[in-house]
This record gives C-alpha cells, structure tokens and sequence, in this order.
C-alpha cells in the first residue's frame, strides 16, 4: 500500500516526471512543488484535478486504503460499481496516456482507426 500522499502520487504519475506530470493535470508548478517536496496535501479544487485526471478515487488518493465491498455504495464519491482502487484506476489512467500520445503524435489515419474502435465498443455495450 502506498503509505504517504508522495507515494500514491508517484504511482499515477507512473515514469513522467513530476513538472511534467502536473501540467497536464493543471496543477502550476509553484503549487505542485510544495505538495511534492513538503508532501502537503492539495486543496480541494487540485485534489479533484488529480483525480479527473487519474481515474483513482478521492479516498484512496487521500488514504490510500481500500475501502470494504459492502461499504463502497454508501461512498459518495465511488461511481465505479466493483471498485478496485489500485488496479482498475492505474489500468484506467495507462490506456488514457496511451490514447493521449495516439493523439498527440499520430497520423490522422490511426487517429481515425482508433476512433472507428472506440465507436464499435461503445456499440457493442447499448
């Protein structure tokens, strides 16, 4: 289990590198710095940046615990059905990442092939 805020951080971030990783969440620098370096906790307003971001959950980004099958519904902030904190949110983010670079640095021919998939999947579950 991730022990301290840091921890969890470095788990999302995965191999990025800490500035690089807060701008594309939206975090200023400045203010990364400080949660990073001093492992305060972000305000609200950056805590649910880091989740949008991510995909994890505010109460594993904030506790890093896992919460009991029969509680999850009670949770406000849990909109997954069958929660898996660690893996279901970092397999979530890693595919993000993935479709982020595909737009990033592909041809408008995978960029068309990825979205004729995603088209089809998301058919296949109505």
């Amino acid at each position: 289990m991730a022990q301290t805020f840091k921890d969890r951080l470095k788990i999302l971030m995965h191999s990025e590198r800490p500035y690089t990783w807060s701008k594309k969440v939206g975090i200023e620098k400045g203010l990364f710095q400080y949660y990073w370096q001093k492992g305060k906790i972000p305000t609200y307003e950056n805590l649910l940046k880091i989740q949008r971001y991510s995909g994890c959950s505010l109460d594993w980004l904030l506790t890093g615990k896992n919460v009991a099958f029969d509680k999850i519904e009670k949770l406000p902030m849990v909109s997954e059905k069958n929660p898996k904190y660690g893996a279901r949110n970092l397999r979530l983010s890693k595919t993000i990442t993935k479709i982020r670079n595909i737009y990033g640095k592909k041809s408008d021919k995978d960029m068309e092939a990825l979205e004729y998939m995603v088209d089809a999947i998301i058919a296949k579950k109505r």
